[in-house]
């Protein structure tokens, strides 16, 4: 059991947007609420980047009281996005936005006050991912793939280890080994640094 000093971390803390009076989520799409949308995405962004796209959407339609995701939504808010000169960078099948575009100098992680705030595996930054992975290598030296994978999603607070936490760990793992962090070697991941 690895007991982890939280030096690096702090607590992810989750955008509280005022919740829009609307009579039907028609009025999203209303010229006179881009300002208003913008501003919803820009304080999202401030509080809780690094941010996927995905978790950054459902922050600003929750405001809005709109649970899904449709073509149209998702099209108005990536021409938004487009108008606010604002670019995710992709991590295989995920997009996340970064404060100026610097994930390689980003050295902290940061868990879940509770179990409300806690993010879905797949909104994981693989950066954020590989610092908790640093710190828990510094204790252990080396772990299996497996065990490595298990401590961290610990940290993050899951439980089980399912497909998409094992997914998300195992891309961590893969950004701490192409950033110097740590090695493979014989199956075990090696801490380095």
């Amino acid at each position: 059991e690895v007991e982890l000093v939280q030096e690096v971390s702090n607590f992810y803390t989750v955008t509280s947007l005022s919740a829009m009076n609307t009579y039907n989520s028609e009025e999203f799409f209303w010229g006179e609420n881009r300002e208003k949308i913008k501003k919803q995405i820009s304080d999202v962004l401030e509080t809780e980047w690094p941010i996927s796209k995905n978790l950054l959407y459902k922050r600003v339609l929750n405001a809005w009281n709109i649970s899904r995701m449709g073509t149209r939504i998702s099209y108005h808010l990536q021409t938004l996005l487009d108008e606010m000169n604002l670019s995710p960078i992709k991590d295989a099948h995920r997009e996340f936005f970064w404060p100026s575009n610097q994930p390689e100098d980003y050295r902290q992680y940061r868990i879940p006050k509770n179990d409300l705030e806690k993010r879905d595996a797949d909104d994981l930054p693989p950066e954020e991912v590989a610092n908790a992975l640093r710190e828990i290598l510094s204790h252990q030296i080396s772990l299996t793939k497996t065990d490595l994978i298990r401590e961290a999603g610990k940290v993050f607070g899951y439980a089980r280890v399912g497909s998409n936490v094992e997914y998300a760990m195992a891309r961590g793992i893969d950004r701490a080994i192409a950033l110097g962090i740590a090695k493979e070697n014989d199956g075990r991941i090696i801490f380095i640094g």
